[in-house]
């Protein structure tokens, strides 16, 4: 079954998206070596919104655990309170061309 996860940062929405641009070569590079099936990311009024569908849970959690991915958020310095988290299990999504 699908995964979804959306993740909140809180903080400068510039300085944030300053760096999510940094990152993501890495970051795509990971997310295609654990399956990511879509990203996406957008700048919102309180820091930066991010969604992934993972083509289920297991890849959303090696994606999460892989150093790549724990690097980049080390040298970001995000605190706990930055980070909020959702994941759900998908009942149905649709890719159109």
């Amino acid at each position: 079954m699908a995964y979804l996860t959306i993740a909140r940062i809180s903080g400068d929405p510039d300085h944030l998206l300053a760096d999510y641009r940094g990152a993501s070569a890495v970051m795509d590079q990971v997310g295609r070596d654990h399956g990511l099936i879509l990203h996406a990311g957008a700048k919102t009024s309180d820091g930066l919104l991010l969604v992934n569908l993972w083509p289920s849970r297991h890849g959303s959690e090696a994606a999460a655990s892989d150093p790549r991915r724990l690097a980049v958020l080390e040298q970001a310095a995000l605190s706990r309170d930055q980070l909020h988290r959702e994941h759900h299990e998908v009942e149905r999504y649709v890719l159109f061309d």
